[in-house]
Formats: C-alpha cells, structure tokens, sequence
C-alpha cells in the first residue's frame, strides 16, 4: 500500500496520518513544550466580564473614608483574617479554599484590549484605545486554552477547549483573545453560545440525527474518499492537518458518550443544580464542572452578559445596588457552590480554578481613569491593581498573595502581570511558558511573555 493511501485510510477512519508532517510537528511540540512535572489536568476558567470591584468584594478597605470604602461592610470568614463583602455570605463559607491574589496588573484601561490581556496574557495596542482593532483576528495572540489546546496532550473524545455561554463583545466589536488567533483555527474552542438554565437547553453539535446512526454514519464517513483529488492540494498548503484535526474532534463528538453525558443537565441531581442557582451564571457554572469532570483540559465560562454594553460588572453608575441586587448574589451562590461540589468529588486536586475579570474598579467612588465619564454613582475602570481567586491545583487555600497599597490603588508587595498570569498556567500544566511557536508565516511567537509565580504554592 502507498504512503498516500496509507494517509487517506487513516483519514478515513477519523484521524490524521502518522506520516503527517504537520502532525509530527504538533507532537514534537508538544514534547518539547513539556518543561516540567504537570501540577494540573486541567483548568476552570470562570471569566467575570466587565470588570468586578475588588473593593467592594475581596479586598476591602473599611477604614479609608466613604470615598473609598464605599457602603458595603466586611463579614469573617472560615478563615481568620480573610474578611469578605456581606454580599458573599456563601463564598465566607468557603474562603478555607480560596487565594486571593490581589496585585494584578497590566495597562488596558478599555475592555476590548483588556480582555485581550486577560485572556492572552498579552499587553497589546493603546491602553485608551476602544478596541485593539477593528474584530478579533487571526494576527490576535491566543486564548490560554488555545495554547493549552495545542501543548497538552488530547484525550479521546473530548473536546481540548470549550467556552460558554456567550462570545464577548463589546458593542458590536468581538472581544480580541477569545480563540487560537496566531496558533489557526484547529486550537479554537468547542463554543456552546446557549443558556444552559433554558429549558429547551441542548448542544444539537454533538447530537446525531436519527438516520445518521450506525452503519449509516459509517458510509458517510467514506465519503471522504472524494478528497482524492484535493488531497495533492491540502498537502501542499499544509490544509491536511487542519482538516483532519477538524475532521476526528467532530466524530469524536458524535459518538462520545462521556461528552454528550457531560452537556446533559438534566442528568445532574435537582438538588445540586438549586444549589447552583437556577440562572444562566449558576447552571454555567456547574456544566463548567461537568466539562472538567468528562476530561476536558480547558474549559471558560463567560459571565455574567455576552456585550459589555449590558448590565455586567462593568459598575459606571448605581454600583452599590447593582453589586447587591444583580451581581453579587448568583456570582455569590455559583461561585460557593462549585467550590464545595469540586472539593468533595476530590476534583481540585488536580483543576485549578481561576475567577477573574479583565481589570477591577477604581477605589475612589466618582472618579474619571478611563473614556468614560459616566461614573458619578460608580466606579470607573481600574488595571493597576486588581484581584483574581484561585483555587486547586494544589495552592494553598485560605491565603493572600500580594497586597495592595492603603487605597488600593497600586500593588504594595508582590505584584502579579498578566503575562505572569499566563505563564503561571501553563507551568502548571507542565508547559514551558517561555517556548517559542511559529504562526503560519513562519514568524516566532514567545508563549508567554511573563514568567509562572511559584510562590503561589507556597
């Protein structure tokens, strides 16, 4: 048998050939990638869009004037000397497994490029721009999961990358960051852009139709013997791999059992889903933990609105009201609950959990940073110092890394960039953050441009 229908055999059978150049590449890649032991399997990304007040959540300030400290009050937690908002009752309950990192940092003062940097790891463009450009594209540098996608070994029949339950924009302009940009569209995420609290809910993508089932599936399978005569074609634009890694993760999901179990809430306890919260952020939130507990390495989950222009975090008017009564109580009761539910099926030991938004707020109430000047009853838009939360992975929980200044306006101690962000994610999944890709010209690409934060496990 020649090479070439060794190749287009295995084609047909759901993956791409061995003799694949581009494969080869892939998997050498990923060998070379592995820089270390990994400490995770896999990564929760729970991205709260618009920007949440750190001062008014985790990292409150009570004794600045109303100025600053705004008019929420500090609660105890389980953890002495972690005080939170009185608006995250059930998270007070749970800080025993939480880090709060509180310096975060980067320069993007508007949302478009600072979901870029959150997301990539990447401080790009103008920080007062209004978008990085004019759409995301493919010259963008990738999501996290994109890289996660490409370096981290697949497992069978799952897919590598999955978001929900939006697509960020920022009025009409998709957000930058949100999918595999330089690294092509074979490291994408599975998108899900559905509520999964509906109740019609379902991922009609990993459904089969009814006369699709068995032998009949098989024989449209064989109907890639037609690419004979493009095959010459994809060989030579390097298109093959694409199309094949394209091809095996669709069949992948047809016929995987574990995924199609793991998009179906109607398998999971009642009981369990209430405790959730039955809206779009908690019923998210656990199909989030589902996606972890199926196998799948990277999963985000967008919260709380698909446009930033809608009621979000993004607090520029009635910022106390809305945190009270919209915001905080099912960010509260989602967050808490995954906590609890992943710790008691022994799923953080090996899944680190990241919250986090693209920047937080101003700690002074009414003042001006950003383009917009609507923040009279608000907060504006504030990169310099912000916090994030993590959890698993073998971060010590109930603890602080990094302090902010007395008003919270810039790092005090251990300041954390975005790009360390990032890079401490992919060392955690054993990935040299310092690697270096090619994208499709053939230029060089650092993974990361930060460095991993080892002091985060203590």
């Amino acid at each position: 048998m020649s090479q070439r229908l060794d190749r287009r055999e295995l084609f047909r059978l759901g993956g791409a050939s061995l003799l694949s150049s581009g494969l080869l590449s892939v998997l050498a890649g990923r060998a070379a990638a592995q820089s270390s032991i990994p400490r995770i399997k896999q990564c929760l990304l729970l991205f709260q869009a618009g920007g949440v007040s750190q001062t008014d959540t985790f990292d409150m300030k009570p004794d600045c004037d109303e100025t600053i400290r705004g008019e929420f009050q500090p609660i105890e937690s389980n953890v002495a000397g972690m005080p939170v908002c009185e608006h995250l009752p059930n998270m007070a309950r749970q800080m025993d497994k939480v880090c709060v990192v509180r310096t975060v940092h980067h320069r993007m003062l508007c949302h478009n490029p600072a979901i870029y940097a959150a997301l990539s790891g990447r401080e790009v463009g103008e920080s007062l721009a209004v978008s990085v450009k004019t759409a995301a594209t493919r010259e963008d540098y990738p999501h996290m999961g994109s890289v996660v996608s490409k370096y981290v070994e697949r497992r069978p029949g799952v897919p590598p990358f999955v978001a929900l339950p939006y697509q960020l924009r920022n009025g009409t302009t998709p957000s930058p960051g949100q999918h595999g940009g330089l690294l092509g569209r074979a490291y994408d995420p599975f998108l899900v852009l559905r509520d999964p609290n509906a109740a019609e809910f379902r991922v009609d993508e990993i459904e089969l139709p009814e006369d699709a089932a068995g032998g009949r599936l098989d024989r449209r399978r064989s109907l890639l013997q037609q690419f004979d005569d493009q095959q010459r074609w994809l060989d030579e634009t390097g298109g093959v791999d694409a199309l094949g890694q394209y091809y095996q993760q669709a069949y992948s999901l047809l016929t995987a059992q574990r995924v199609k179990e793991a998009f179906d809430l109607s398998r999971e306890d009642d009981r369990l889903r209430d405790r959730y919260g039955r809206n779009i952020v908690g019923q998210s939130t656990i199909l989030g933990r589902r996606l972890i507990e199926a196998g799948v390495p990277f999963v985000t989950v967008y919260s709380p609105v698909a446009n930033i222009d809608d009621p979000s975090w993004d607090t520029h008017q009635n910022n106390f009201p809305r945190l009270k009564y919209q915001l905080l109580p099912p960010a509260d009761q989602a967050l808490a609950a995954l906590l609890e539910d992943m710790h008691q099926r022994g799923l953080l030991a090996e899944t680190l959990v990241v919250w986090a938004g693209e920047f937080g707020r101003t700690p002074q109430i009414g003042v001006v940073r950003s383009n917009n000047t609507n923040n009279k009853t608000g907060r504006d838009h504030w990169p310099q110092c912000y916090s994030i939360l993590l959890a698993g992975g073998g971060i010590p929980g109930g603890t602080y890394y990094g302090a902010s200044d007395r008003l919270g306006w810039y790092p005090k101690d251990n300041p954390i960039a975005v790009g360390d962000v990032a890079a401490t994610i992919y060392s955690a999944f054993g990935i040299d953050p310092h690697l270096t890709f090619r994208d499709a010209l053939g230029r060089p690409h650092v993974l990361a441009e930060g460095n991993p934060v080892a002091g985060l496990w203590g």
